[in-house]
């Protein structure tokens, strides 16, 4: 299950690698299944994950499950949607 915070500064975890993800309208993104943590930064994100859709406004986080599945990623409301996205770097 999903797991959805609202955070403006969360503190990131010494175990955790972020990286920064710009998507534009019409683009989507499959995020690879070691990332565990999903921040928007601007925008609003569609994300797909195991038959659960999830809709993350600006400053809203969601930690993902351990899947087998990739989740998927797109723009809403014709806005560029910019994420911090983050893996642990053990499994790396």
């Amino acid at each position: 299950m999903l797991q959805i915070s609202s955070e403006l500064a969360a503190p990131v975890s010494g175990t955790l690698e972020e990286d920064r993800i710009m998507l534009m309208e019409n683009e989507v993104y499959r995020l690879p299944q070691t990332h565990r943590e999903i921040q928007v930064l601007s925008g609003t994100a569609w994300i797909t994950v195991d038959r659960q859709d999830i809709i993350l406004q600006s400053h809203e986080k969601a930690s993902l499950p351990p899947s087998k599945n990739f989740a998927v990623i797109s723009a809403l409301n014709n806005m560029p949607l910019i994420l911090a996205v983050r893996q642990d770097k053990k499994q790396l």
